[in-house]
């Protein structure tokens, strides 16, 4: 991969949502740099492929889960607010607790690309610990998702929200295209074959993406 301009540096920075905390084949968890700022459901993201200590590829995923919690295991969260009028009271009576939680998302791997060619199957190995998570532009959502090669890895993954990740997903890349409905009825004809033995489940998906 190409050594970054100085400009990509300073965008990359501003893309930046978080790092990578749990790593594995098929999916991660990020852990986000600021409480409650995580990217949407069925938000692509992408991270660096790294080899031999070079970022040879970018890898890519989808949100398929978003939590908070403590940051200490050991440590469970209290309820804080009773003497105080609204939420956001809590959080000014108690500034550490930007410090005492974190906001994570968890992301399955649906591509990868050498910055020439997207191939939609799981990267050789999975992101890094600490390898940072960046948000998608437009251009490079569009990119990823003018072929619907990336529907296979996500409608057969067996997570429990797959299905809403998918239609989210769906309705997020359509915003980017010049015929968002056209669209929708093309990634309809492709989960129609995907789910060919799930008529339910089909059913069920593109009824969300109806207007």
């Amino acid at each position: 991969m190409a050594l970054l301009s100085e400009e990509s540096v300073n965008k990359e920075l501003n893309d930046r949502i978080g790092e990578v905390v749990e790593s594995a084949t098929s999916r991660f968890t990020a852990q986000c740099y600021r409480l409650y700022e995580a990217p949407p459901l069925g938000t692509i993201v992408r991270t660096h492929l790294t080899l031999d200590g070079e970022a040879v590829a970018d890898s890519y995923a989808v949100v398929y889960s978003i939590s908070t919690r403590s940051l200490d295991p050991g440590r469970p969260i209290i309820a804080r607010g009773e003497e105080e009028e609204r939420e956001e009271d809590v959080y000014r009576s108690n500034p550490q607790l930007s410090r005492l939680l974190c906001t994570r998302f968890e992301a399955l791997l649906l591509g990868y690309s050498d910055g020439k060619a997207i191939s939609y199957s799981l990267p050789p190995l999975p992101p890094r610990i600490y390898a940072f998570v960046y948000g998608c532009t437009p251009a490079e959502l569009k990119a990823f998702t003018d072929t619907f090669g990336f529907m296979h890895l996500l409608a057969t993954s067996g997570l429990p929200t797959a299905d809403e990740a998918i239609t989210a997903c769906l309705r997020q890349a359509s915003v980017h295209r010049e015929d968002p409905q056209s669209f929708l009825v093309q990634a309809g004809r492709v989960l129609a074959a995907e789910l060919s033995g799930e008529l339910s489940r089909l059913n069920a998906i593109v009824r969300r993406l109806s207007p």
